[in-house]
């Protein structure tokens, strides 16, 4: 059950640095995306930060601790990994929890809502799967 928590944790940090590369290099896109718009040079900045590099640097530390682990590193990197993981699927789930807050006290019930309510938690559980395999072999 670890061995596949794993992957899942692995394949979503994964897609989750390639979103923020793509934030990065291409604010465009990011705006598209997230449905906002470039107020000029500070809105472009303002998407290559927050859904660029932001995006890349926490998901790229949780890949990093992943693999350290993954390949042959301690017990307690491991711990680190799965608490970055869990810190990082917290974040999506917070932002689904966001969304579907808007979507019953702001009407903004959408299909794009409703579709990024489950791609946030889908990735808040894949990324945080190791963490909740880890907790609930305890309890």
């Amino acid at each position: 059950m670890m061995a596949i928590a794993w992957v899942l944790n692995v394949l979503a940090l994964v897609l989750g640095v390639a979103l923020g590369l793509r934030g990065l290099f291409d604010p465009k896109w990011a705006a598209r995306l997230t449905r906002l718009r470039e107020d000029g040079p500070g809105g472009a900045a303002e998407f290559r930060a927050t859904y660029g590099a932001m995006f890349v640097g926490l998901h790229i530390v949780a890949l990093a601790m992943t693999a350290k682990y993954l390949l042959g590193g301690t017990y307690v990197v491991g711990v680190a990994a799965s608490g970055a993981a869990a810190a990082l699927a917290a974040g999506w789930a917070g932002a689904a929890f966001g969304r579907v807050v808007s979507i019953l006290r702001d009407g903004a019930d959408t299909k794009f809502n409703r579709l990024s309510v489950v791609f946030e938690l889908v990735l808040a559980a894949f990324i945080g799967a190791p963490w909740a395999v880890w907790y609930f072999s305890f309890a």
